[in-house]
């Protein structure tokens, strides 16, 4: 997942590895949970990367509810990742049009 700008902690049980292809279209969904000792390190990782600025809300991580959102729009590909930090589980999804 180098296209949210680093890599998952390797201590992590994947629950879901899809790919859909829709012609020139696609869809990769990944979703893992993380060890306890993945989670704290992701957490550390991710707090001084998010931003509370409304206006740009593009590339970057947010603070939401039991966890962290990211959304990115980079050349008709879109990157979503939810991290639930109770429940240590990451969904990545990238969709191409």
């Amino acid at each position: 997942m180098t296209n949210i700008g680093f890599s998952l902690p390797a201590d992590k049980k994947v629950l879901k590895d899809e790919y859909q292809d829709m012609l020139q279209d696609y869809a990769v969904i990944y979703e893992v949970e993380l060890s306890v000792t993945a989670n704290q390190q992701l957490i550390k990782k991710l707090k001084p990367l998010t931003s509370s600025d409304a206006e740009n809300k593009n590339c970057v991580w947010s603070l939401v509810d039991n966890g962290f959102s990211y959304t990115c729009d980079k050349n008709q590909t879109m990157y979503y990742v939810t991290y639930d930090t109770i429940k240590r589980i990451v969904v990545y999804e990238e969709l191409a049009d």
